[in-house]
């Protein structure tokens, strides 16, 4: 073939080749278009989808189409590249819906919205029975939680200006509820309510504990005997007022609560044995606070006993209906336990 022939066989072919690139170019471009205003599906089905660390797009794509909430991952790439999400995608467990659109599908990975997995810790529990709920919730072992609440290197490494260090973390794990990423442990957990132990330890309630002569670590400790006491958040700044009246007399606390927390095999009866059992935490024996928390206080006890309610009262017994009668003297609340609680024991 003559060099004339062959050169214009080569423009042609490269002519043909440049009409298809330009052909299959409006081709994808078409289809990215339709792409980017259409939802996956018509069906309105929740997916919770697990964007795994240090995914990039390619990944994250993958995973999204696995779920059904994107259709093409090759147009779906190429719209996070267009859009510069790549440095905008965290990890996460995020909730999507299959008729939504891709467009409604970048703005879920961008907001930082993730869906958490709960554990809900309420106030008044052990160390051993919030470990057992960790365990439930799945966000770790009762273990591991119990061996970290009592590890002396860890709680030194908690940095919770305590002095002398606690020998556990009873008290300190604040109650809430927290949520979580789903490979979330008991180290997490921990750490977590560690963090709003501190957070709670503002300035205002530091102050407030020196003005009354109390250290951080008292004020939970007298807290975790008003959470114990009573489940009505009104009565607990009254109770705190009991308690430091009974205090500032030299008067023991007296609380049931504190007896059961040094019963090794509790069942459910305190008897006159247990009262005059003499242990670090029963305060029918002792003239003063225990050595420890007995439990975890929320923020409504330990604000009732940094912000008493001013009362002349002294004794207090329960009345049957989850309250409280308050008296100012001895013979006033032996009128009111006979009222509430030995006649009640007689009926039954």
């Amino acid at each position: 073939m003559a060099l004339g022939q062959t050169l214009k066989v080569a423009a042609a072919i490269t002519g043909l080749v440049g009409l298809l690139g330009v052909v299959l170019a409006g081709s994808l471009w078409s289809d990215y278009r339709e792409f980017i205003a259409a939802p996956a599906s018509s069906s309105h089905e929740e997916r919770v989808v697990d964007i795994p660390r240090g995914a990039g797009p390619k990944t994250v794509t993958s995973v999204l189409v696995d779920q059904g909430v994107v259709t093409d991952s090759r147009l779906f790439v190429l719209y996070l590249r267009e859009m510069k999400a790549a440095p905008k995608l965290r990890a996460g467990a995020y909730r999507f819906w299959t008729d939504q659109s891709p467009a409604e599908v970048l703005d879920v990975l961008i907001s930082g919205v993730v869906v958490g997995y709960s554990v809900t810790l309420p106030p008044g529990l052990r160390i051993e029975e919030m470990a057992s709920r960790v365990a439930a919730s799945g966000r770790g072992s009762a273990e591991r939680y119990i061996e970290l609440a009592y590890s002396a290197d860890f709680i030194a490494s908690a940095d919770l200006g305590i002095e002398p260090q606690p020998a556990n973390l009873e008290g300190l794990l604040m109650p809430n509820t927290y949520s979580f990423r789903k490979d979330a442990g008991s180290d997490d957990v921990v750490a977590a309510q560690l963090k709003a132990f501190k957070a709670v330890w503002d300035d205002r309630r530091l102050a407030r504990a020196l003005e009354l002569g109390l250290s951080p670590y008292e004020v939970v400790t007298l807290a975790s005997v008003v959470e114990k006491e009573t489940g009505v958040a009104s009565e607990r700044p009254l109770i705190g007022g009991v308690f430091h009246n009974r205090l500032r007399k030299g008067m023991r606390l007296e609380s049931d609560p504190t007896i059961i927390y040094g019963l090794k095999n509790y069942d459910g009866n305190i008897r006159k044995s247990d009262i005059r059992r003499p242990h670090p935490w029963n305060t029918y024996v002792i003239p003063a606070l225990p050595p420890t928390p007995i439990a975890g206080p929320g923020v409504e006890a330990i604000d009732g006993v940094l912000w008493p309610t001013t009362t002349k009262a002294l004794f207090f017994v329960a009345m049957g209906d989850g309250t409280h009668h308050f008296s100012e003297t001895y013979a006033e609340h032996s009128r009111a336990v006979d009222r509430y609680q030995r006649r009640r024991r007689r009926s039954q």
